[in-house]
């Protein structure tokens, strides 16, 4: 595939018309016009600043598979490509010792964290979420927040409102639902731990939560997943971008590796994979 094909497809995934590229890049919308048409390539020096913009590395950009990948494999190399999926030997929260640690929501630049809030919009619209309040639970995933809401905004035309502060006084989060954006849990203490804070100081639990991976692992208090427990507690309804069984098979089809850690990433997910 020629860059200008590359350069389109990143386009229109992203919902942007050309000349919303061109303003962003402080290009004519000619020229992205001629780049898409073969007329013209980028000059070498633009690459870098197209490939922050779309969120891709250098090599995707020159190699990018967007066009074979569907929607979670997207997510998924997205992650793995920006370091929010590692895989090594890690100590969860929990206890728990990993061959894979999910890390959204740190050092992020602006280009990440945009793309990422437009992951978690799109999460909401496939499970059509009334997303007319949304909220944070630490203050890492403050600008998730707001760029998930910004996206619900300018892509969809859904304005929500969103808190960072459980203590806000805000009528909105008590006439409407409210819909906890989180990045991933495994044993589910500390998601119990933020949904009873915000009953506590908010009067009342969300009613959804979009997390961007279910890691599908037993509670700690029961053989049910973490999310199952915490759906049967709570009465709240969790929604993920992927889960570990969409992380598996990118990886057993070639989309990510996990390199040595494979045979651990089996091990691992059949130890701790609730029902």
């Amino acid at each position: 595939m020629l860059i200008g094909e590359k350069i389109r497809l990143l386009r229109k995934n992203k919902g942007i018309t050309q000349a919303q590229l061109a303003e962003a890049l402080s290009v004519s919308a000619q020229s992205v016009s001629k780049w898409e048409n073969h007329l013209s390539t980028p000059d070498i020096t633009a690459l870098p600043q197209i490939a922050r913009y779309f969120g891709v590395t250098m090599d995707e950009l020159f190699n990018y598979r967007l066009d074979a990948l569907n929607y979670k494999e997207r997510f998924i190399c997205f992650m793995a490509n920006n370091e929010m999926l590692r895989f090594g030997d890690f100590t969860l929260k929990s206890g728990r010792r990993s061959p894979y640690l999910i890390h959204s929501g740190y050092n992020l630049t602006g280009s990440q964290m945009s793309k990422l809030g437009e992951f978690y919009a799109q999460c909401i619209r496939v499970h059509n979420i009334e997303a007319n309040c949304l909220i944070g639970i630490e203050n890492r995933e403050i600008p998730l927040v707001i760029a998930t809401s910004m996206t619900l905004f300018n892509r969809y035309g859904i304005d929500s409102s969103y808190c960072v502060d459980y203590n806000i006084e805000n009528k909105a989060f008590t006439s409407h639902e409210i819909t906890l954006i989180t990045d991933a849990f495994t044993s589910g203490a500390s998601l119990r731990f933020a949904l009873d804070r915000i009953k506590n100081e908010m009067g009342k639990f969300p009613s959804h939560i979009v997390v961007c991976v279910d890691r599908m692992e037993k509670s700690d208090i029961s053989s049910l997943s973490a999310k199952g427990e915490i759906e049967r507690l709570y009465g709240v309804k969790i929604h993920s971008i992927v889960n570990v069984d969409d992380i598996m098979r990118a990886i057993d089809s070639g989309v990510i590796s996990a390199g040595e850690y494979y045979d651990k990433m089996k091990k691992y997910v059949k130890k701790y994979k609730g029902q």
